[in-house]
């Protein structure tokens, strides 16, 4: 491999003006892993390069956005005086994770990559030799400075190599800065040029190659997850209608894509036994969401070892271990519980031979005394606070004083506490989320019958054609959304005009690949709950992942009550009369009975339905009207938000979430207030200022 070191000066670009700075303020990261020569067999150690810079964003990308929000806690004893910093809304220039130069020095790789590789090398066919590595690199550019715009707001935009001191300079003296807008732009125009085609997976695949156990494959961000992210943050910042429709397209073009389809798992936490309130009937699985990349789209591999490089420290943060005297720095705070304990977990209970039921568990403290977080939504007690989770450690406290008395080990971040076992791979986008983040962009586009179903029901041929659950007025909108590069049809659609008008849209969840429970009548005697359809991906609602039987509890509801109370209700008033039967010997004047009854039963169904046309008309009607729709969009946006923490908590998305419902909220989305803010962060960063400037943002450093 050809080495020229082109670069002493790393880049940090963060002039605000002051052309005296010098490039060893300014320019800190060495670039000695790209080069200006690169031949056809460099260009996979250029990207191991650029992803040996990007571990150093790892752990900062999950800390930025977890710690300066509500639902962890600090301890100002034993965490780190940058993390406190954080936890204040405090951050100095000096703090380790309020470096931006380590952000643009990925940046200045891939620019020198771009510039330098021979994109139009053509291999066999039409495909250019390095048109999916070309893709990687604008990925990675592109995600980061999604990064740098959510925690700076504003940032020097630069898409060429800086190669000089003096070109570093210029950039420095300028002090010329651009938003979210601009950049975002920028980004999707150059990533939207990929070949969407039937056959393209996009990323390229580098044989059996793998980095610290992780496939090459899946360290690269899937253009269509990114993508959609980067029109839905636009969409917030400005309301723009297209911009959601967008990252509907995207996010449902990623999870459907032939042969690459996306579910969202069955790894679940759930009670066993329908009136057991002891730990011992929780069955978890759902630590499994995070032990495998397959559930990600797109992983930072990390190594194995400091000798190596770069390693997280994440656990050291969230877990006890020796190295932390058993101490966890960050825990969930009492707001994460209030969350997790206001949930209402639902249990469809099916004995046999008898009339099945189902059962909202109690919210009495007193039956959950011993781990508080099994009432209501299970996620947090799998993934911290369950018995597996927090133990004594008096055996090691006892032979040390300054070890904690108690053990804590979270699950999104390991299953021991091996201080030597350290995370192979941070995620760039958890498929789970992406799965939440696609209902928030459905909701905001208008289409939020669709969006709560991802919560409660799981997207499949069977939920979209259920009108129960998705109206007609909202499945024909949502069949103007087409595919992006590929045409898929569903097996089941098999009328001309519905397979013509469903063929590539964003109502398509292939029944051979998906499927979800079909819900069963509650009047029926043992029935059988079958999942309908053929596929071996299984669509469990979101919030069934820790709330039970979501599609069974009547309290997890669309509409509030008085939306309800303005429905009209069908009822059959006009009742058919029994046909006689007639004997062998029947008269003249039976037949004639006969006859009118026939007439009369004819006459009667017929009206029954122009009545209930009439009424499913109206309810239609009523249902499409904007103030109703928009009573709808506010009330699943609360529900994804909250849902978004349910399931997102540690991830270091939160932070991000409710900037993102700030932006929503006063960027004229279109449907007014939707959420209530906590008051932690009303009081830490407030809610009246569209998103510009301290506090909500970082400070750029002045050098």
């Amino acid at each position: 491999m050809k080495m020229k070191s082109i670069i002493k000066c790393g880049l940090l670009l963060l002039g605000l003006g002051a052309a005296t700075v010098s490039c060893e303020d300014m320019f800190t990261a060495e670039n000695t892993l790209v080069t200006t020569e690169l031949a056809p067999q460099d260009t996979l150690y250029q990207m191991m390069g650029i992803i040996k810079r990007m571990q150093k964003l790892a752990d900062r990308t999950v800390l930025l956005g977890e710690v300066r929000a509500d639902l962890v806690d600090v301890d100002p004893l034993h965490a780190s005086a940058d993390i406190q910093e954080l936890a204040s809304n405090n951050v100095s220039a000096t703090n380790v994770y309020n470096q931006p130069a380590d952000y643009y020095a990925v940046i200045n790789s891939c620019n020198i990559y771009l510039t330098y590789v021979d994109s139009l090398r053509n291999s066999q066919g039409t495909r250019k030799y390095f048109e999916k590595e070309i893709l990687a690199a604008k990925g990675f550019r592109a995600w980061c400075y999604l990064e740098l715009i959510k925690n700076y707001g504003e940032v020097p935009y630069v898409r060429t190599p800086v190669l000089t001191s003096d070109d570093a300079e210029s950039i420095v003296a300028s002090g010329k800065k651009e938003g979210l807008v601009t950049i975002l732009t920028d980004m999707i125009n150059d990533l939207s040029t990929f070949r969407a085609t039937e056959n393209d997976e996009l990323r390229q695949a580098y044989a059996n190659r793998s980095f610290n156990s992780v496939r090459l494959r899946d360290i690269v961000i899937p253009v269509r997850a990114l993508l959609a992210e980067l029109y839905l943050w636009r969409a917030s910042y400005t309301g723009s209608q297209s911009d959601y429709t967008n990252a509907i397209r995207m996010y449902h073009d990623y999870f459907t894509f032939p042969k690459e389809e996306i579910n969202t798992g069955g790894y679940n936490v759930y009670w066993n036994v329908a009136a057991s309130y002891e730990p011992s009937t929780v069955n978890s699985r759902y630590a499994s969401n995070f032990q495998s990349e397959s559930m990600c789209a797109g992983v930072l591999p990390l190594e194995s070892s400091e000798y190596y490089g770069t390693v997280s420290k994440l656990r050291n943060v969230f877990c006890s271990l020796d190295s932390n005297n058993y101490y966890p720095a960050v825990v969930a705070s009492q707001r994460a519980k209030d969350i997790s304990k206001a949930q209402d977990y639902c249990k469809f209970v099916n004995y046999a031979g008898s009339r099945p039921e189902i059962q909202i568990r109690e919210h009495d403290p007193n039956l959950y005394s011993e781990y508080k977080t099994l009432e209501g939504d299970l996620r947090l007690y799998a993934v911290s606070d369950g018995p597996d989770n927090v133990r004594d450690n008096s055996s090691n406290s006892r032979e040390n004083s300054s070890y904690n008395r108690m053990y804590y080990l979270n699950r999104k971040y390991g299953s021991t506490t091996n201080g030597n076992d350290y995370l192979p791979f941070i995620p760039f986008f958890r498929n789970n989320i992406l799965y939440l983040h696609f209902a928030e962009a459905l909701n905001r586009a208008g289409f939020p019958e669709t969006a709560f179903a991802i919560l409660k029901y799981g997207l499949s041929y069977y939920t979209m054609t259920n009108r129960n659950i998705i109206s007609q007025d909202e499945f024909d909108r949502l069949c103007l959304i087409t595919s992006y590069g590929f045409t898929v049809q569903d097996p089941k659609f098999t009328d001309d005009d519905l397979k013509k008008q469903t063929t590539g849209t964003a109502v398509i969840w292939n029944s051979d690949v998906f499927k979800t429970f079909t819900i069963v009548s509650l009047d029926k005697t043992d029935p059988d709950r079958n999942a309908e359809g053929s596929g071996n991906l299984f669509q469990m609602p979101i919030h069934s992942m820790g709330s039970g039987d979501t599609e069974y509890n009547e309290n997890y509801y669309l509409d509030d009550e008085k939306t309800k109370a303005g429905l009209k209700t069908y009822v059959e008033d006009i009742e058919l009369e029994e046909v006689p039967r007639l004997s062998r010997n029947s008269t003249h004047e039976d037949s004639l009975e006969y006859d009118r009854v026939i007439e009369y039963n004819a006459w009667a169904d017929s009206v029954n339905v122009a009545k209930k046309d009439s009424v499913d008309s109206y309810n239609a009607e009523y249902l499409a009207s904007p103030d109703i729709r928009a009573k709808r969009q506010a009330h699943v946006a609360q529900l994804i938000l909250e849902e978004e923490a349910l399931e997102g908590v540690f991830e270091g998305l939160r932070f991000y979430d409710i900037m993102r419902y700030q932006m929503q909220e006063l960027g004229g989305a279109g449907i007014g207030t939707t959420i209530t803010m906590p008051a932690y962060i009303e009081e830490k960063y407030g809610t009246t200022t569209k998103m510009v400037g301290k506090p909500w943002y970082l400070k750029l450093p002045t050098k």
